[in-house]
């Protein structure tokens, strides 16, 4: 299985990360596209509203049509009234004087149920058919409509007060100067509308699936062609009147469409309502595609761009980095079969790679060589410094044992411990083979048992109990410390001499933070020890060498503790 530095592609998530060039590439190629694709989606749109208004326009077109004899029918109608309305001789009728020039006008449209000149308070003055003597027409919307109108007015009457069937009334003002004397009115019965509806439905360019209505401003259906095929419902009276205006409305019903044309507005209106002759999901479908067909465009324009740059640009650059890995982790580097196929510009870069990794070898073949000759020329160094302190300390042995003077005896003695100490350092750093870290641990015991060993005799029944945890140090701070280690057991092998059986304790730790805590301390009371020894000055200048904190008992002159802090990293 490849561990991830060598597979040639990217997880996912990773790379399509706004940190990773992939998913950058892939912003920049959406944002330099995004203007062709909001074109073509413009486009698109466009496309879908103009196809959606050729709909819509054509059928419009053909429900105008097909209500276009009710319309001339209505038009006739009002003009005749208002041809009636402004003849002086019936603006001076009384009561029966028109009802044979009323018939012979009802006989020119056989399509009028009646027709009468009423009084503006509803008498009738005549009529065809004749009514009764001062008949008064019964309160009606129409005509409140009409005066306050005061205009020409249609409207539905289910039972019409001279014929007696339903009918569409319409009603004109006849006016002597300004003042409006009466209303010259006609009926066109329902029937007559259904008749015409029929017959402009199944002329010129009929529509499959449908039906057709005539609806008053209340939205009630006065007129209604025989529903054709699976014809869909018509729209509710609710949802005509809210849409009742001068244009055309179309509307949403169920299994179909609709729409609302005036056919005298604000009185009358008629209503179509088809099955479409496409399926809606297929003019659903056209319109998603002119939608969607420039956004998958621009998408795989994207993709286009994004594949070409993963193929010649991010696999060959992945398969330089798993060798850059691969070289880093000490690996021959060979030539991946990604780069076969890159383009001149990466295998170029990967010769001169491959060309840095062969002079980076060589130099670090030469670091190395270098390094280790360093190292056993250090530890050459350190090996004859310690030989040539251990002659140093032999010599100044010998002059000790030679000295008339107990003083310059012990003098000699004590700068025999101090170069014998500082041998016993140097042979600790050469024999470790590290030569920036030593073991401050075995460097405390070996001092310790030099010094017990070179005091002789009186220091025989003196037993060395060391407590001593791993601490390392520098080089540069090593000696120092060893040097103040050995210069407190010195001082405390010099007080407890001859003091008997004596257990001097040594305890060395350094703590995570790196501070070397180390005491020195006896097991024995106070009168049975000498006077403190003169190596104090010493200690406390290594002390201050190393920046530490010394602690001292004046009872218990064999006593001594110390703190010392770890060394201070350089700055870069």
């Amino acid at each position: 299985m490849k561990t991830r530095e060598e597979r040639p592609f990217k997880l996912w998530p990773e790379a399509l990360s706004l940190r990773s060039m992939r998913g950058r590439i892939a912003v920049l190629l959406g944002l330099a596209m995004l203007p062709a694709g909001a074109i073509a989606m413009q486009v698109g749109f466009n496309a879908a509203a103009a196809s959606q208004s050729a709909y819509e326009e054509g059928m419009s077109r053909r429900a105008l049509e097909s209500i276009a004899t009710e319309r001339r029918t209505i038009d006739e109608l009002r003009e005749m009234l208002r041809v009636l309305a402004t003849t002086p001789a019936l603006q001076q009728i009384e009561a029966g004087d028109c009802r044979d020039w009323l018939s012979e006008i009802s006989t020119r449209y056989p399509y009028i149920a009646a027709i009468s000149v009423m009084q503006d308070d509803g008498t009738i003055l005549c009529s065809v058919p004749a009514a009764a003597s001062n008949m008064r027409v019964p309160e009606s919307d129409i005509r409140r409509r009409a005066r306050a109108r005061d205009s020409f007015t249609m409207g539905y009457t289910e039972h019409g007060v001279l014929s007696g069937l339903p009918v569409i009334g319409a009603l004109e003002p006849v006016r002597v100067g300004d003042r409006r004397i009466g209303f010259v009115g006609a009926s066109i019965p329902t029937t007559e509308l259904d008749s015409l509806l029929e017959r402009s439905r199944t002329s010129s360019n009929p529509l499959h699936n449908a039906r057709a209505a005539i609806v008053d401003s209340y939205g009630r259906v006065v007129a209604e062609s025989t529903p054709v095929g699976d014809a869909p419902p018509l729209p509710t009276a609710d949802q005509i009147t809210r849409h009742f205006g001068g244009e055309p409305v179309f509307l949403d019903v169920e299994g179909g469409d609709a729409v609302v044309v005036p056919l005298y507005a604000p009185d009358l209106y008629a209503v179509m309502a088809w099955a479409p002759e496409q399926p809606l999901w297929s003019r659903v479908g056209a319109i998603a595609f002119s939608i969607a067909a420039p956004l998958l465009i621009w998408l795989l324009a994207i993709g286009a761009g994004w594949f070409a740059i993963e193929v010649f640009v991010a696999r060959p650059l992945s398969s330089l980095e798993a060798a850059a890995r691969s070289f880093a982790r000490g690996e021959d580097v060979g030539d991946p079969p990604a780069l076969l196929s890159a383009p001149a510009e990466i295998r170029s870069l990967r010769r001169t790679l491959a060309a840095m990794a062969k002079t980076l070898r060589g130099r670090e073949l030469r670091l190395v060589e270098a390094l280790a000759e360093e190292r056993a020329l250090l530890r050459e160094v350190h090996h004859r410094v310690k030989n040539n302190l251990q002659m140093v300390a032999s010599l100044l042995n010998i002059q000790a044992r030679a000295a008339r003077d107990e003083s310059e005896a012990w003098g000699l003695a004590r700068a025999h411990d101090r170069v014998q100490l500082l041998a016993v350092a140097h042979q600790r750093i050469y024999s470790s083979g590290e030569l920036r870290h030593v073991r401050v641990d075995d460097i405390a015991a070996e001092v310790a048992r030099q010094l017990l060993q070179s005091r002789g005799a009186p220091a025989k029944e003196i037993n060395l109990v060391m407590d001593l945890g791993s601490a390392r140090a520098g080089v540069d701070r090593a000696v120092p410390l060893a040097f103040l280690i050995g210069e407190g057991i010195s001082a405390a092998l010099d007080v407890l001499s001859d003091a008997g059986p004596v257990e001097l304790h040594l305890l060395l730790q350094q703590d995570p933070d790196g501070v070397t805590r180390f005491a020195i301390d006896a097991n024995i009371n106070a009168e049975r020890a000498r006077t403190a020894s003169s190596g104090a000055r010493l200690i406390d200048a290594f002390a201050r060498q190393l920046g530490a904190t010394i602690g001292r008992d004046p009872e218990r002159p064999y006593m001594l503790w110390a703190s010392v802090p770890p060394e201070q990293q350089p700055v870069d």
